[in-house]
């Protein structure tokens, strides 16, 4: 009996070592207001764990611009907690372009509209939680341009 005893104590410390997959979902990202079809939109999915923006997302994306809102999909995703930057790349030389005064020439947006003093938010504000899949709406902003 104890022999039994200790198989079974022994298989149920083996499955619970056993790693679950996390729980995946899928966020949509909905980029609007785009001041013409031009070049690229690049959107970065980030989850905090480097700088943000920067170029070192966890996820991202480039498609050419359209006529209208641009619909980019992060699939298998894990749960937790994201924050997305969203760039117009007009001219294709994939970086964002500044004038002589620091002012962005092309478009960006982030997420939950989060802007920041002087340079760009910080993760904080543009964060959002996600447990199921999720739908983000970004509209772009252009403060001088070509």
């Amino acid at each position: 009996m104890k022999t039994i005893t200790a198989m079974i104590l022994t298989l149920g410390l083996v499955l619970g070592m056993v790693p679950t997959k996390q729980e995946e979902v899928t966020i949509t990202v909905t980029v609007d207001g785009l001041r013409n079809e031009d070049g690229y939109v690049m959107v970065a999915l980030f989850n905090g764990e480097t700088e943000f923006p920067s170029d070192d997302a966890f996820k991202t994306k480039s498609v050419a611009v359209e006529e209208g809102a641009i619909e980019i999909v992060f699939e298998e995703v894990p749960k937790g907690e994201y924050a997305i930057a969203v760039m117009h790349d007009e001219n294709g030389n994939e970086e964002l372009d500044f004038n002589s005064y620091g002012m962005p020439l092309e478009g960006y947006g982030f997420s939950n509209e989060a802007q920041g003093e002087m340079g760009p938010p910080d993760f904080d504000d543009a964060a959002f939680e996600v447990t199921e899949d999720s739908d983000q709406y970004i509209e772009v902003m252009y403060l001088g341009g070509y």
